[in-house]
């Protein structure tokens, strides 16, 4: 009996020892570490011409885009730097290949501001609206702006974007 109670507790601290350690490192969560997660890249963009008309339908501005448009990307390479890359076509080949630029984000992480100076984020904004995060390779962002048509009204914008493979 007692070889069998040696085997028995034999058996358990090696099945003991063997088991996982749980990990309990902490994970960063935080949108910096989610946008710095890799290249971005415009997928999705409508335009309603008035948020005040009730009945007003987003229009489409994605698909009639450029294909030198389209395969520009986003890298958001540190806590308030980025970088805006041409794709592989340019619209324009004297433009340049990259551009630095700085962002913020605010609100609870809810707000994302680029800027074109990244020294100075209060001038030149490039792009500033409201994001969500619909999957961990997706963001969206939600602006308004003046109606370029009638600048009594106000329109708002959806852009959606992608991390690249």
């Amino acid at each position: 009996m007692k070889k069998l109670l040696l085997a028995g507790i034999a058996c358990a601290l090696v099945f003991a020892a063997c088991q996982k350690k749980e990990d309990t490192d902490p994970i960063d969560v935080s949108k910096t570490t989610y946008l710095k997660s890799g290249k971005w890249q415009l997928k999705y963009l409508t335009w309603l011409p008035d948020i005040g008309d009730t009945m007003g339908v987003p229009v489409d501005q994605y698909t009639p885009l450029p294909g030198c448009k389209k395969d520009d990307f986003y890298i958001f390479t540190s806590i308030n730097r980025a970088t805006f890359f041409e794709g592989d076509t340019k619209c324009n080949v004297a433009d340049p290949d990259s551009v630095a630029l700085g962002y913020a984000l605010t609100n609870d992480d809810k707000h994302l501001e680029l800027y074109g100076n990244p020294d100075d984020e209060t001038h030149n904004t490039v792009l500033a609206g409201d994001m969500t995060y619909p999957s961990i390779d997706t963001f969206v962002i939600t602006y308004l702006k003046t109606n370029p048509i009638d600048t009594t009204k106000t329109s708002r914008y959806t852009e959606k974007y992608v991390k690249l493979p």
